[in-house]
């Protein structure tokens, strides 16, 4: 085996009995091929869009912690005002009401009406009352509201 190197830009020829072998010896360059770079940009991408989902979450939780503070600081509010709010008169001072500041008397049995109203229809206030009747459902409410929307939109 003969080894007759000849050196011309980092390419070495060697010579082998007759043959002779052509070897590039510039040092291996590591190139990109296309799934390499497609795989970082794709994971590049991928970061920054978690970034960005996590800047709107934590906004998202900052307006939510906001309105919180908001709707307790309302609901002391309520409660502030509801301790202030005078107790309902009872009928023995409605009647001393209407007879000292009013001037008037007791009524004659004829003049008296009475009107049975349920216990239920008295009104008390409670901030953290439900809005819909109780025997009304979600389900129902939803439909009732898509049923007037349809209604308005389609005069029916």
């Amino acid at each position: 085996m003969n080894r007759n190197r000849k050196k011309k830009n980092n390419i070495v020829y060697l010579k082998r009995g007759d043959q002779i072998h052509k070897m590039d010896t510039t040092p291996a360059r590591f190139f990109f091929s296309p799934p390499i770079i497609f795989t970082i940009v794709l994971i590049f991408v991928g970061a920054l869009g978690s970034v960005v989902a996590a800047a709107h979450m934590a906004d998202a939780r900052r307006e939510v912690t906001q309105a919180r503070q908001a709707r307790d600081a309302q609901l002391d509010a309520n409660l502030t005002l509801i301790s202030q709010m005078p107790q309902p008169f009872t009928i023995e001072e409605i009647e001393q009401i209407a007879r000292d500041r009013l001037g008037m008397g007791r009524p004659d049995p004829s003049q008296i009406i009475y009107i049975n109203v349920p216990p239920i229809s008295h009104v008390v206030f409670n901030p953290h009352a439900n809005i819909l009747p109780d025997d009304t459902t979600f389900w129902e409410e939803l439909r009732v509201f898509f049923t007037d929307i349809f209604n308005r939109v389609f005069g029916g």
